[in-house]
């Protein structure tokens, strides 16, 4: 079996990509973001070369939201997946934001396809997908900016899921106790 692995990333060095992206785009750390507007504008201002396309549901596979295809410099997106995403779903906003991740830390350079025995794991900070999650956490709802707030308001406030909002609460309270984010 294949798997993917990518160089290493720690949660501090995707924390300080997603903060000096928010940098850039002019975001502070409590402000929320409209991730379809990065998807649409900032991210072709930040590379010339990127593109992005949007299938209809009957052109992917069901199981399939989207995906960063680095060949072509592209993230495709289900049509329903970013129309809800538009409409401020959280878990659909999660997913373009996961797929931005996968495009800003996941170049040609960065990735291996690697071989994996079925007994053989790897390391999260190895893992893209890790990786790409950890991304869109932070980058949607950073990790320092979330200590003193329930996992509702972190939702609410930052239009992301509850499940999104928990488990970057577990990672703010683990960065606030360790010192270690």
């Amino acid at each position: 079996m294949y798997k993917i692995k990518a160089e290493p990333l720690s949660n501090d060095v995707i924390i300080d990509i997603t903060q000096q992206l928010r940098k850039i785009l002019g975001c502070g750390l409590d402000t929320p973001l409209n991730i379809v507007a990065i998807l649409e504008y900032a991210m072709p201002q930040l590379d010339k070369n990127f593109n992005y396309s949007i299938k209809d549901k009957d052109n992917m596979r069901f199981d399939v939201h989207a995906y960063t295809d680095p060949q072509t410099n592209e993230i495709v997106i289900r049509e329903d997946i970013y129309d809800r995403a538009r409409h401020g779903e959280g878990r659909d906003r999660f997913t373009i934001a996961h797929e931005i991740g996968h495009y800003i830390l996941h170049n040609n350079n960065m990735v291996a396809l690697t071989r994996v025995f079925p007994d053989e794991k790897i390391k999260p900070y190895e893992d893209i997908e890790w990786q790409a999650d950890a991304f869109a956490g932070e980058l949607l709802c950073p990790s320092s900016a979330i200590t003193n707030m329930t996992v509702e308001k972190i939702a609410n406030y930052y239009g992301v899921s509850l499940q999104a909002a928990n488990a970057q609460k577990r990672k703010s309270l683990r960065c606030s106790q360790s010192k270690d984010c």
